[in-house]
């Protein structure tokens, strides 16, 4: 039984009940002192920000950075465009895979081979990139409005959200693929789009609120805010990053003029409202379920500005669920922050991230989040509006102790390597991918390994590219892009894996077993795990176990990159297979061998030596194929074996490269 299930239908209508009238009491006692602007920030946090600019080099070089952005606007015509935006992810080369680079609104090229792209929908990604800034220009004048008092930035602002006022009920709705239907925008080709668009807009006008006649007001409000609003959430989804941001549109919205029934629908809804994206599409560890650092990072930028809007509105969303969401990726992070790259969007290293700590540690108070700030460059716009003065002292942000991530099904296996003269501890890890699937941004790599060593990723997950293009299919959804075991050259199914053991080590290391019984069907599939330090390497002891009633082809891939050497005796031959991923591995050779053999790859530093126990009939097939940036090649080994049941016994060694 789930969470959803636990207390019974009759118990959540109740429960819901009861914090929807909490939220309209809430929202309607404050409404009637409610003063403009309190959406982003009010007017006793901006003196506060005023002060503290006066005060610290690092908000006065914020407030700055601030202002330029403004400046900059007003130097453009605020003139917004005639025409409609569409989907980002059609901006790359649909051959290489890379996204093109703008020569002109009208010329888009291919930086691999120079291949020019004109016409749609390269032309309408860029014109949407000008609605993106034409909506953060609001905000940005609006700001600058408030913190300076000069009224040259809210007229700016007012043109900018009159224009809208006047065009939007001409453009016309569309999907990603061009069609009139639920699910499209009209600035932009999706209700996501739209409302990432929605939210700088809803900022500004609030932020100019004073500046605007009572005419201009309604212009703006009936003309462009609340027909936006009503074309997102005519969009209903359930739990996902996407509902989050519609959320957060609509909720602005909806307090921005006065529609608190909006607001309310945005946070109490019990299908898809704020509450509920927390309860349930944040796990109990703290991840986002869909599994994936970029989303989970994505729907942490998408909470925010309804949770921050409420606050002002005098209702708390800051929950500690809400919380363990910003802990979990620097819990699960690789030692150089980097996340281990699973599923779409692999994410951003932790340091890059830092924008949503400065709000994160004024709310919470959390030690980590605030150490995370003081190792960064404070400059940018939340580090004005709510940057601490104050911060912690210094302390390691990211753990150096294993973690389990139970109920998301990932792990961290981190090994401590003593304290060297020459140097601080290092620490190698070892990231496992076992559990839920992740939905519709979720891979078919059950089992799959990402593995850090001497200060850099060596074994590595490619993550995703746009979806527009067919690579993204054709190899980053595929399952021998991973490092994971591939069954009849055929990628897993999308299923859930469990996990049967995990053990801390001591002094330093972890153990783990998980299986994948579903992702092939009449096949079990259990990788046990070990990793421990030994002098200045850290050793992996894989153990991958594969039995069936039937003979199958089993094909156990690491993806590392490197210089390649071994002892075996390779030789150029044909694809070791067509399709599923395999078509865009290049560069085939082979090598068979009864016996055990090792292979070894070195990389700025770095080594990585894979020894593997024999077995009859063993094939070693080398190549290489697309990394996280497709125009990549990273080096592959692939260990083919055809029978009913066979383990792969492999230990996987990593340290500093030898003299």
């Amino acid at each position: 039984m789930n969470r959803l299930e636990a207390g019974g239908y009759n118990g959540r209508v109740k429960k819901g009940a009861l914090l929807f009238s909490l939220c309209v009491a809430a929202l309607s006692a404050a409404a009637a002192e409610r003063a403009h602007p309190f959406l982003l920030i009010n007017a006793q946090e901006i003196a506060a920000a005023k002060q503290k600019a006066a005060r610290q080099p690092w908000a006065r070089r914020a407030l700055e950075n601030l202002l330029a952005a403004a400046n900059a606007a007003l130097k453009q015509p605020a003139t917004v465009p005639d025409k409609v935006g569409q989907w980002a992810h059609w901006y790359s080369c649909p051959k290489h895979g890379v996204r093109l680079r703008t020569v002109s609104p009208t010329q888009h090229r291919c930086p691999v081979d120079g291949e020019v792209f004109t016409g749609d929908p390269y032309d309408a990604v860029v014109i949407g990139q000008q609605h993106q800034r034409m909506a953060n220009a609001t905000r940005d004048l609006g700001l600058a409005y408030q913190f300076t008092g000069e009224g040259r930035y809210a007229r700016q602002a007012a043109a900018i959200l009159l224009d809208y006022a006047g065009k939007y009920a001409t453009y016309p709705r569309h999907t990603t693929t061009g069609k009139d239907a639920v699910g499209g925008g009209k600035v932009l080709a999706q209700t996501l789009d739209e409302s990432v668009w929605l939210i700088p807009l809803a900022w500004g006008y609030d932020l100019v609120w004073d500046a605007l006649a009572p005419e201009e007001r309604s212009r703006i409000e009936t003309g462009v805010l609340l027909p936006a609003a009503a074309v997102i959430r005519e969009h209903k989804m359930g739990v996902h990053n996407i509902q989050c941001w519609k959320n957060s549109a609509v909720g602005l919205v909806g307090l921005a003029t006065g529609k608190e029934e909006l607001a309310r629908e945005a946070i109490e809804d019990p299908e898809r409202g704020f509450r509920r994206q927390i309860r349930e599409g944040v796990t109990d560890d703290g991840l986002w379920y869909e599994g994936s650092m970029g989303y989970h990072q994505y729907t942490l930028n998408a909470l925010w500005p309804l949770a921050e809007a409420a606050r002002h509105a005098g209702l708390d969303l800051y929950s500690e669920r809400y919380r363990s969401a910003l802990l979990a990726p620097l819990a699960l992070a690789l030692p150089d922050g980097d996340p281990p790259g699973f599923n779409d969007s692999g994410g951003s290293n932790v340091t890059a991230t830092t924008r949503l700590y400065e709000l994160g540690y004024a709310r919470w108070k959390t030690p980590e989040f605030g150490a995370l700030l003081a190792g960064g460059e404070r400059t940018f716009l939340e580090s004005l509006l709510w940057g601490a003065e104050e911060l912690p002292r210094a302390r390691a942000v990211i753990p150096e102790q294993s973690v389990l991530f139970r109920d998301a099904g990932f792990a961290l296996l981190r090994a401590r390597h003593p304290e060297r003269p020459e140097g601080p501890q290092r620490v190698d890890a070892v990231a496992v991918r076992f559990g839920r699937h992740g939905g519709g941004h979720g891979h078919p790599d059950k089992l799959g390994i990402v593995l850090f060593g001497a200060g850099q990723l060596l074994a590595l997950d490619p993550g995703s590219i746009a979806y527009g293009v067919p690579l993204h299919r054709e190899w980053y959804r595929t399952t021998v892009a991973h490092n994971t075991v591939v069954v009849d050259r055929e990628s897993q199914a999308n299923v859930d894996g469990v996990l049967e053991k995990w053990e801390v080590l001591e002094p330093s290391g972890a153990a783990l077993t998980a299986a994948a019984d579903r992702a092939y069907p009449g096949v079990r599939m259990r990788r046990s795990l070990t990793l421990t330090p030994k002098g200045a390497e850290s050793v992996v002891t894989d153990r991958f176990e594969l039995s069936s009633e039937k003979e199958h082809v089993y094909d156990w891939v690491l993806h590392v990159r490197g210089e390649a050497a071994s002892s075996l005796k390779f030789e150029a031959v044909s694809p070791a297979g067509a399709a599923n991923g395999y078509q865009h591995i290049g560069q085939w050779e082979r090598a068979a061998s009864d016996a055990a053999w090792e292979l070894s790859w070195t990389d700025a530093g770095a080594r990585l030596v894979l020894k593997m126990t024999g077995a009859p009939g063993t094939e070693v097939y080398r190549g290489v194929a697309p990394g996280r940036n497709p125009a990549e090649r990273v080096p592959l080994v692939l260990v083919r074996r055809r029978a009913a049941s066979t383990v792969f016994d492999a230990q996987i060694i990593a340290g500093p490269q030898r003299e």
